[in-house]
């Protein structure tokens, strides 16, 4: 799968936030690495290679290797480059520190520059208590990058560095904040798109046919989609499909645009609404596909909104979340990142993997008022075990936060719920009341238990349910760790390993309670069921030709929409 960069402006049709984030699987074997040990002056390793005889002091290929052992003088640097061969895909290097001489400690903090468009931009490092671990990460896309690590003692420094690649997510916001067109929330507008790419990092490009597919909400047949483009892109014609590019089933359904002529060029902008069953939905996929490759470029557009559902289905295996749909390490920090794994799930076929530094938050915007149902569901095994010392904080921790800042001194006023994993007694502890106390229960293993906060912010009251049964209820603002600066509101959510060995995590929601349920479109009785009445319902309705039977609101009544019925009713009702 090959990526670009939509460029997305306001479209005036619904108050929107589109997040962008690239999900491809990439070859890492054809990434590497380089080092050297003079200035790279903004030079990139394909523009400044080693030469022995012609440029000894330009960069050299580790080849996914170690490097020699490298002697840094005082006061002198050493850096490592990559480029960013999977195009718009934004890479990180990781870098693996083996000291064999020297204070560590006296080094100054490692610096990360990346180049996009010829452009430099700082990238945010991360370095583990011993620093022998560097990460970062950037919030725009670099077409190359390099680390460099500096000798502020006044002893030379031995080391040896083992660099990797790593993939994570490019965090790139662009905002289409608009003006709402009427009082309609069900349709996903987008307005102003480029088929382009970042200057400079693709070649052109030429697509021809566009799929959208939201991720829970099913789109509504009856709403003609729309789609704006240039003539000479040719005439764009839409219909329901029910299968994405990577051939997985899609019971939303989602809707196909068409050209019938030349199609969209990498300049050519375009924009396109569609509509859902009930209300617009928290995320979709969109793919293009270039006619000239016969490739489908993927992204994901995500809205940022409640009601929030993840079930990690978006990622690739192994993916990094950090950057992601509202996903971020403690204080925006990637060193306390998560990968999505297939080694256990719920839901097929990914979950999320806690364990060791990992220290994870997702936040929520908008839930301030009105009842809430947090649900995830988590695994531990059997095995699980702590990496500290046995004291009373061992464990891997569930937290809520009623308030969540990026580099704050995070006091102990701004957490709500707390669920404490100690794998040295097996016990689950629920912190209540002042954050002293505990409600003890034995935690389950090697199976997936459901976590439960039913939140109400009006009432100032929560209630804490593990496995289905009510463990411990008390007040929502100041309840746990409590004081004056509590809010009665819902923040964060965050997962924090503590050292401990892996525990999963999937299916994850916060809904409010007074949300009208999803929409079922197979369900023409009304009746929340799905059966042989509706069958009946969708034939007679068919017979007649009423509208209730286009499915795909097209104005025909043939096989595609007995076809897309059947597809309906074989999913079910939410």
């Amino acid at each position: 799968m090959r990526f670009m960069q939509p460029f997305v402006s306001p479209r005036v049709s619904l108050i929107v936030a589109l997040m962008l984030a690239f999900l491809a699987t990439p070859a890492f074997a054809q990434q590497r690495v380089y080092w050297r040990d003079t200035d790279p002056a903004g030079q990139s390793p394909q523009a400044d290679p080693y030469d022995a005889d012609d440029n000894p002091t330009g960069w050299r290929d580790t080849n996914g290797g170690n490097t020699d052992e490298v002697t840094i003088q005082p006061g002198k640097s050493i850096y490592f480059g990559i480029m960013n061969t999977e195009n718009t895909r934004k890479k990180v290097v990781k870098l693996s520190l083996r000291w064999l001489k020297g204070d560590v400690q006296k080094f100054a903090k490692p610096t990360a520059t990346g180049y996009v468009n010829g452009q430099p931009v700082a990238g945010y490092i991360s370095t583990g208590a011993n620093k022998k671990k560097i990460n970062a990460s950037w919030t725009s896309c670099p077409a190359w990058e390099f680390y460099t690590i500096t000798n502020f003692t006044s002893d030379p420094q031995d080391v040896q560095i083992t660099p990797s690649v790593a993939p994570t997510l490019c965090h790139l916001p662009n905002a289409i904040a608009s003006g709402a067109a009427g009082d309609s929330e069900d349709s996903l507008g987008v307005g102003s798109a480029r088929a382009g790419v970042l200057p400079g990092m693709l070649r052109s490009v030429r697509s021809g046919i566009l799929k959208v597919f939201p991720e829970h909400q099913p789109v509504n047949p009856k709403v003609m989609p729309t789609f704006n483009a240039p003539p000479h892109t040719g005439f764009w014609t839409s219909s329901m499909t029910f299968d994405d590019p990577n051939g997985r089933l899609r019971p939303e359904g989602g809707i196909e645009f068409r050209s019938d002529g030349l199609g969209l060029l990498t300049e050519d902008m375009f924009e396109f609404m569609i509509t859902m069953h009930d209300s617009m939905d928290t995320r979709y996929t969109l793919y293009m596909h270039d006619e000239d490759t016969d490739e489908w470029y993927e992204y994901i557009l995500d809205l940022q909104r409640l009601p929030w559902y993840e079930d990690f289905e978006i990622y690739d295996e192994g993916e990094l979340v950090h950057g992601a749909s509202n996903w971020q390490g403690w204080d925006n920090d990637p060193a306390f990142d998560a990968p999505v794994t297939s080694a256990n799930f719920r839901s097929e076929p990914y979950s999320l993997e806690v364990n060791e530094n990992t220290d994870i938050v997702r936040t929520f915007e908008g839930a301030d008022e009105g009842s809430w149902t947090f649900e995830c569901w988590q695994y531990i095994p059997s095995d699980f075990a702590s990496g500290g010392g046995g004291d009373d904080f061992d464990g891997s921790y569930f937290v809520m936060l009623n308030t969540y800042e990026d580099g704050t001194p995070h006091e102990e006023d701004h957490w709500s719920v707390q669920m404490q994993f100690d794998p040295n007694d097996g016990l689950l502890k629920v912190y209540h009341g002042d954050g002293l106390n505990t409600i003890d229960v034995p935690y389950e293993t090697d199976r997936w238990v459901k976590i439960q906060a039913e939140i109400d912010l009006a009432e100032d009251w929560t209630e804490i349910f593990y496995d289905d049964k009510l463990v411990t209820k008390y007040a929502w603002v100041g309840g746990v760790i409590g004081g004056l600066v509590s809010q009665s509101n819902i923040g964060a959510v965050n997962l924090f390993a503590n050292g401990t060995s892996s525990v999963y995590y999937d299916d994850m929601s916060l809904v409010r309670n007074d949300s009208p349920p999803p929409p079922c479109p197979a369900d023409l009785t009304g009746d929340g069921e799905l059966d042989f009445f509706d069958v009946s319902a969708f034939l007679s309705a068919f017979t007649n030709q009423d509208p209730a039977a286009d499915f795909l609101n097209d104005g025909l009544f043939d096989f595609f929409d007995v076809s897309a019925f059947l597809s309906a009713f074989s999913a079910g009702c939410p």
